[in-house]
């Protein structure tokens, strides 16, 4: 039996195969495929490795591509930005004309609105009729026969009665109003149906009803009602609630067809033992100042209907003197558009201070009773 210089094994069946020897002195098997599936382990494993690696360098370069959102993961391609960024393709040169524009700037001119051109004031012969001659229709005849081209009629009278009903709501509640609204009927078929000029008159301050109700009645120093010489109470200009009703009631004069409204008694009491009359919010120590202010009142809201305001007085003015009702040269020349004189009230000097306080167009704005100032405006 001849041995072999390695180590050798009998199987069953006397087969002998050779193997190395382990420590221990037997030698390994590996069988017949053993080779074969350690090399396609080792692929596999290094295929993996492959992908391993390539997805680790995947996400390094794809990591600013990505946005993580509620909806998943959007991934930004690369190319689909460069394809949507593309410059435009190039084509012929544009020629751009570099010439410098000639530009003109016009200056800017600080254009004045124009001032309304001033009114226009006729020569008025203005002849007074009742509110019978009214509602009879007889006042255009008594007109022409006084010669006149304008008419006026008191449609507030010194008892603080209207001769037509006001839709003021102090008229109602302290019962002034007339019966009837036949003479403000009248007015307005006069005013559409003939040239008259038509002159509403009303008792403005003058107001026993308003005194006797409290509002804004002048007092005495000591405490009661003053009393005119004709035994009328007076209400004060520096009172809102009567500038209230006095303002309505031109409104309604104006929008019944009057050309012009004359107010008479449009200040403070000038007659009559006026040394006992306290000095108060409702007569104030400068009583221009309410006078004013109400006339400035009434004159824009007649403007505003074109409709002129003319102002009554008998008061004697001089230079220097006190006015006592308020009405003062300055304040009748800013607010009214004509003065009517009573006879005591003298011309000459009205139109003195009249055109010292600035009036223009003297002559048609002065109304003189019976004797027209210089050929300008009268009333009978």
């Amino acid at each position: 039996m001849i041995l072999c210089p390695r180590a050798c094994a009998r199987l069953p069946g006397g087969i002998i195969m050779g193997g190395h020897r382990n420590t221990y002195g037997y030698s390994e098997y590996h069988g017949r495929n053993g080779g074969r599936v350690r090399n396609v382990l080792l692929f596999i494993i290094a295929v993996l490795a492959v992908i391993l690696a390539a997805g680790v360098a995947f996400m390094a370069f794809m990591g600013q591509y990505l946005e993580y959102t509620e909806d998943g993961v959007k991934i930004h391609w690369p190319w689909a930005q460069e394809s949507a960024s593309l410059p435009p393709i190039a084509s012929d040169p544009l020629e751009v004309d570099t010439d410098p524009l000639d530009v003109t700037v016009e200056p800017t001119l600080d254009v004045e609105p124009t001032p309304p051109p001033p009114p226009q004031y006729n020569p008025v012969g203005a002849v007074t009729v009742t509110t019978a001659q009214l509602r009879s229709g007889s006042a255009a005849q008594a007109v022409a026969a006084g010669g006149g081209n304008a008419l006026v009629v008191e449609m507030k009278d010194m008892y603080g009665k209207l001769a037509w009903q006001s839709q003021a709501p102090l008229a109602a509640q302290l019962g002034t109003n007339a019966s009837d609204n036949l003479t403000a009927q009248a007015v307005q078929a006069l005013s559409q149906t003939s040239d008259l000029y038509l002159v509403a008159r009303i008792q403005c301050f003058r107001d026993p009803v308003l005194a006797r109700n409290w509002i804004g009645s002048i007092m005495t120093r000591g405490g009661n009602v003053w009393f005119d010489i004709t035994g009328l109470g007076w209400t004060s200009p520096a009172n809102s609630q009567a500038v209230e009703y006095l303002s309505a009631l031109c409104g309604e004069l104006a929008d019944m067809g009057f050309d012009e409204v004359v107010l008479d008694c449009a200040g403070y009491p000038n007659a009559g033992e006026t040394k006992v009359l306290a000095t108060s919010d409702n007569r104030p120590e400068d009583r221009t100042v309410p006078v004013s202010a109400f006339l400035a009142r009434i004159s824009e809201e007649l403007a505003a209907k074109d409709v002129k305001l003319g102002v009554y007085t008998d008061e004697t003015l001089l230079p220097g003197d006190e006015a006592l009702s308020g009405l003062t040269a300055t304040v009748l020349a800013t607010h009214v558009d004509r003065v009517w004189l009573d006879p005591k009230a003298g011309a000459d000097q009205y139109a003195a201070l009249l055109s010292a306080a600035g009036w223009e167009e003297l002559a048609p704005r002065l109304v003189a009773r019976y004797t027209p100032v210089s050929g300008g405006s009268w009333y009978s």
